[in-house]
């Protein structure tokens, strides 16, 4: 499922998160952080979302891993943003629950 839709300008992804009430402004921004390649942000108030990292698929596509968490949420929620023809889609897959 597409939950966010990003345009990359000057190595940041600028673009909007789809949440309960309504778009979220959002910025994935390179970071000198140790072990992390980016931080996830809201655009205008800097409030912390996240962080990232840079991973290639198996067919050899480039795609940033995200870890989105909040308070709001019951756990911290994987994505991954990938590129397409018009510019990059923050795509979340849930979990399938486990078999009892």
């Amino acid at each position: 499922m597409i939950i966010g839709k990003f345009q990359q300008e000057d190595g940041v992804y600028i673009g909007n998160i789809i949440g309960l009430v309504g778009l979220t402004p959002v910025r994935i921004a390179p970071t000198d952080l140790k072990g992390i390649d980016y931080t996830v942000s809201t655009a205008g108030s800097g409030l912390d979302l996240g962080i990232a990292w840079k991973k290639t698929s198996a067919k050899g596509n480039d795609y940033l891993s995200v870890k989105l968490d909040s308070p709001f949420f019951p756990a911290p929620v994987n994505c991954a943003l990938v590129k397409q023809a018009l510019g990059h889609a923050l795509i979340w897959d849930r979990e399938k629950p486990k078999a009892e």
